[in-house]
């Protein structure tokens, strides 16, 4: 390729000279958190309540929630495939009520699917749910790459990632208490629901962007294309890196609730619902605000390394103490704190990796989100192999070793890429 660029990537760099030379109207930051609430729940209901309930309704084991949480990020995996819809037809705001709705009523399902006897039913339906609303993220990071300049993306990523691990605590956090409190799997489900359709309303008073009017099988046909453009950049091809990485994932995340038994607490303590409910939605929305602030006055991508060593920082302090009530409150409060951090850093490498992309803002923001995703996925899975040799403490300490073996990676790519550019 030498040091010759496409007419793509030309033509998107010109849009983005303009975009930040006009500075076009867009919405205030915070707006963008209210609606991703009901991206997150979804991820939360798998990643907390699923877990928890696969191993105490359903007698599950460690092992295999590891493959059950695999399965339920799979279709965040592959979003990039059908994402380019929220780019055509509807304005994008519209689309992100209809997915919400949709993905709602898939998750109202799977609470009423009675446990163990319709175990594959309740997963199902959580990997539809995850499937549909997964297209909040496009619609939103959509919006946020087409009409936000660039010293307001940090800030995005903060709001952003508040709701969206704001609303996993909320999700998992309030089934978990619900299932406890022996509420009705109907009230259960409505609860859930309305908690992500009603926040999704805000974003019918977002500022949209442009709107593609070419048909739908031109669209898709020029999904390579887009993302060709976007490999093509060194900011696109780097930040895929970072994306792909283990660094920052915050896997166990999606593993603590399934872990209680390990910490000796009972089914009828609270302490799971409380932390990974109420409190692990304050602190993660704190991290992300945090860290979108931050984000915005550092490089990005050494806050991404940063957030990364504070998260193996947590997995390895709670390797060294007793696996009690104590460790789990302390351990996993202080590791959910560090994931907001590292979600908000995530989404301000990736908006800053595609610059303004325009019209193909949510295919190529949906792109990055992927691999971000199958990164959780295979971390996520990767963190229970060895816990049936090994013990409880594996998880922990296997998230730790990941995360810097990926900073190690990612440090040595930085210094070969700065290298290369000062030649």
């Amino acid at each position: 390729m030498g040091d010759r660029q496409s007419p793509r990537v030309d033509e998107a760099t010109s849009r983005r000279t303009e975009a930040e030379t006009r500075a076009p109207a867009h919405s205030p930051p915070w707006l963008f958190g209210l609606p991703y609430l009901g991206y997150g729940i979804p991820a939360g209901f798998a990643g907390i309540a699923m877990p928890y309930l696969a191993r105490t309704r359903a007698g599950v084991e460690m092992d295999s929630i590891g493959w059950f949480t695999f399965l339920t990020l799979f279709p965040p995996i592959v979003q990039f495939m059908y994402a380019p819809i929220v780019d055509v037809g509807m304005r994008r705001r519209n689309w992100l009520v209809v997915v919400t709705a949709i993905g709602a009523a898939c998750l109202f399902g799977a609470c009423l699917m009675p446990l163990p006897s319709r175990l594959g039913w309740f997963l199902a339906l959580i990997v539809a749910s995850q499937a549909i609303s997964g297209l909040i993220g496009s619609c939103i990071g959509g919006m946020c790459a087409a009409t936000l300049p660039d010293s307001k993306r940090g800030q995005a990523g903060g709001w952003i990632n508040a709701g969206n691990l704001a609303g996993a605590a909320i999700g998992g956090g309030v089934a978990v208490f619900m299932t406890q409190g022996n509420a009705s799997p109907a009230a259960l489900g409505a609860t859930v629901a309305a908690l992500m359709v009603v926040p999704s309303l805000a974003a019918l008073a977002m500022i949209d962007g442009p709107r593609l009017e070419e048909p739908l099988r031109q669209r898709f046909a020029a999904l390579m294309r887009d993302v060709g453009a976007v490999v093509r950049s060194r900011a696109g091809w780097t930040g895929i890196l970072f994306c792909v990485s283990p660094v920052g994932t915050a896997a166990l995340v999606n593993l603590f609730g399934g872990m209680a038994k390990d910490f000796a607490i009972s089914d009828d303590d609270h302490t799971v619902a409380i932390i990974n409910g109420p409190v692990g939605a304050l602190l993660t929305a704190f991290g992300s605000l945090a860290g979108g602030f931050l984000c915005d006055r550092v490089n990005r991508r050494a806050a991404y390394l940063s957030a990364g060593a504070l998260t193996a920082l947590c997995a390895f302090a709670m390797t060294a103490f007793p696996l009690d009530r104590t460790t789990y409150a302390v351990g996993v409060s202080a590791y959910l704190l560090t994931s907001g951090f590292c979600y908000a850093a995530f989404s301000a490498v990736a908006l800053e990796a595609i610059g303004t992309a325009g019209e193909a803002a949510s295919t190529q923001y949906t792109l990055l989100s992927s691999a971000g995703n199958f990164a959780i996925a295979y971390v996520g899975k990767l963190d229970t192999v060895f816990s049936d040799r090994f013990g409880p403490k594996a998880p922990l300490a296997t998230d730790g070793i990941a995360n810097v073996v990926g900073i190690v990676f990612l440090a040595a790519m930085i210094a070969l890429t700065r290298r290369r550019t000062a030649r």
